[in-house]
């Protein structure tokens, strides 16, 4: 009896009369959750699961992908939140904890003892993976469905201070790739008026399936940052990398967008309404809802009629589709502020406030998720410089498994390595 025949008579009331060739079928239109569970059926099950062809299927088959929403919760603990789940009024009956894949030890102990660090930042999302930075600079690719993880061995702790970073999907090479866009640093083009003509924009990339650097060539247009950490994060959406920064020829705010795939790079228009009110501090920051490039305005701090907005650009990089799609009032909401995060399925806007509360609006007004959080935590307060500190991370449910073209070449020259040494042996 071979293993597939062996779990179907351990399960005979689901599977006795069904081909063979059909369980994979089945099982590739399942909910990620129901499948790692599915992998303790029997050995053929677990292997079929665990096989990255079958993860890229279920990828691009699953009938209704779950996102999830991570936010910090105590020590080494996280807690991951089904965005979807019809009970998320109740967030305690959709929420699941999990672990963060942990720094090396010298950064564990280093930054607050045994615990993990309060400050970890999620820095973006695809395709199921999450990277997430550590305090001093450790950074890691991690899976929170399947719990695979890898850490970027280089110290980034100064460029991902200094440059605005992000994390997406190469689908021509099946590559996932870390891009650094070294601009003008704000201080510096406000401290150094003079020099900044000669700062070039450079474009740094980290391949995952080469586990190495590499400089993109070309000549690009000078920008320079805005200042605020959240607005160095990317959102990544038509396999092109998108941030908020200030163009040095004509200084305006300019969304920039650097194509994965064709490793180009190029400009995309605000509202024509805000680009008459760029010569004062840009408070608006830069996400993907509803599949659309959007601009969140997440009210202001202190001030006591203050409301939120949301421009979606509905069509992309048609600067005439900029619609301003919601408008909520933030004045009972702690610091008066809050950064959209998602739509549900059901129509709601999925919203985080203070320092990492959350809450659900709607045309009928909103409701608070977690009514314990009141004001952000001393190291979490409001300034001018990181107003928009954001304290989740948004990712869809994969089975995806990471590429590792450089640990096979590893392997195969350690192969070499040995024969060669066996050979001198024999001599």
């Amino acid at each position: 009896m071979n293993e597939q025949q062996k779990c179907r008579t351990e399960s005979p009331s689901l599977f006795s009369y069904l081909p063979d060739e059909l369980i994979p079928a089945i099982l590739v239109r399942l909910p990620v959750r129901s499948l790692l569970r599915f992998k303790s059926v029997c050995k053929s099950w677990h292997s079929l699961i665990s096989d990255p062809k079958f993860g890229k299927s279920h990828y691009d088959l699953a009938a209704a992908p779950t996102h999830r929403c991570l936010t910090k919760g105590n020590d080494s603990e996280i807690e991951s939140i089904d965005v979807d789940a019809a009970s998320l009024h109740n967030s305690e009956s959709c929420v699941v904890k999990l672990k963060f894949p942990l720094p090396p030890p010298r950064i564990r102990y280093w930054v607050h003892g045994p615990n993990l660090p309060s400050d970890v930042e999620f820095v973006g999302s695809c395709r199921g993976f999450v990277l997430v930075a550590y305090p001093q600079g450790d950074v890691f690719v991690w899976n929170p469905s399947t719990g695979e993880q890898r850490r970027i061995a280089d110290d980034l702790d100064e460029m991902i201070d200094l440059y605005p970073i992000g994390f997406g999907y190469d689908r021509s090479a099946d590559d996932y790739l870390l891009v650094l866009m070294q601009v003008i640093h704000l201080n510096f083009y406000d401290s150094y008026p003079d020099e900044v003509a000669n700062v070039h924009t450079i474009i740094r990339l980290f391949s995952m399936k080469t586990n190495s650097w590499f400089d993109q060539e070309g000549t690009y247009a000078q920008y320079v940052d805005m200042g605020s950490a959240d607005l160095k994060i990317a959102a990544f959406l038509n396999d092109a990398l998108h941030w908020l920064v200030t163009s040095y020829e004509t200084k305006l705010h300019v969304i920039i967008a650097f194509h994965l795939v064709q490793r180009n790079l190029t400009e995309i228009p605000l509202p024509q309404v805000l680009v008459t009110e760029l010569k004062k501090k840009f408070w608006y920051s830069l996400r993907v809802i509803g599949e659309c490039l959007s601009l969140c305005y997440p009210g202001y701090p202190g001030i006591k009629d203050s409301t939120a907005e949301i421009w979606m650009m509905k069509d992309y990089k048609v600067q005439t589709s900029w619609t301003k799609l919601f408008v909520f009032s933030t004045c009972n909401l702690p610091r008066n502020a809050i950064h959209p995060i998602c739509f549900t399925k059901h129509g709601e806007l999925f919203c985080s406030y203070g320092s990492g509360g959350l809450m659900i609006a709607d045309d009928k007004g909103w409701h608070l998720l977690d009514e314990s959080t009141k004001w952000p935590e001393p190291h979490m307060v409001f300034d001018e410089d990181r107003e928009c500190m954001l304290p989740y991370g948004l990712y869809r449910e994969s089975l995806l498994s990471l590429p590792n073209d450089f640990q096979q070449e590893n392997e195969d020259d350690q192969l070499m390595i040995s024969l060669v040494e066996t050979s001198e042996d024999d001599k």
